[in-house]
């Protein structure tokens, strides 16, 4: 059974055990699809209610993009957990590799290299996915039924707090790899970092003002 599929309280129960799967960057997949969940349910509650209907034609189709976005992300992002699990395994197996000759430790160091890079990438693409839905989450504020604006909200936070995880993923495998794009996806991050800082602050001012 994938990590995924299991119940909450299993999930839950593994996360908190001596294994080192599912970790942080399977919670990080969690809170991520629990954004994306939260956004579909306030645009389900707003779509072919009163205050949509005086909408224009475009803020309209803006809504409905949004909301068509945030319901394919929150299965997106579920797949994460075991992408991060599958990755981390991975590179857990190249360490275990024999190193007895100079070519199995060539072989191994290969591999490291290998299972370092899928294990980077994995965290890395979950945060891009999320700044992009971030600003679905800005509409969902912006045009919400102003009775659950305050799940917008809880949205925005659950949505930083993955991206945020999600480079802290990045960065603690960044430090072993041998590469020239290392300074590139720094400041990639950082960049991530400081886009969904200033979104989650426009979601939160718009969420305030409707309270």
């Amino acid at each position: 059974m994938y990590f995924k599929d299991k119940s909450i309280n299993d999930f839950i129960y593994e996360l908190s055990s001596s294994s080192p799967v599912p970790g942080g960057g399977g919670a990080a997949a969690v809170s991520a699809s629990l954004s994306t969940a939260l956004s579909s349910m306030v645009f389900n509650l707003t779509v072919n209610k009163k205050a949509f209907a005086s909408l224009s034609d475009d803020e309209k189709g803006t809504v409905l993009a949004a909301m068509e976005c945030c319901q394919k992300k929150t299965e997106d992002c579920l797949s994460f957990i075991d992408k991060d699990g599958e990755a981390f395994s991975s590179l857990m197996s190249a360490y275990k590799l024999p190193k007895d000759t100079e070519e199995n430790l060539s072989i191994r160091q290969e591999q490291i290299q290998a299972g370092l890079q899928n294990a980077m990438l994995v965290p890395l693409n979950l945060a891009k996915e999320l700044v992009a839905v971030m600003e679905h989450i800005k509409t969902a504020a912006m045009y919400g039924n102003s009775n659950v604006i305050s799940d917008a909200g809880v949205s925005a936070i659950l949505a930083y707090a993955s991206i945020e995880s999600s480079i802290l993923n990045v960065m603690v495998n960044l430090k072993f790899i041998e590469s020239e794009d290392i300074n590139q996806i720094k400041e990639d991050c950082n960049n991530m970092l400081r886009k969904a800082e200033e979104l989650k602050q426009t979601i939160m001012t718009l969420v305030y003002e409707k309270l």
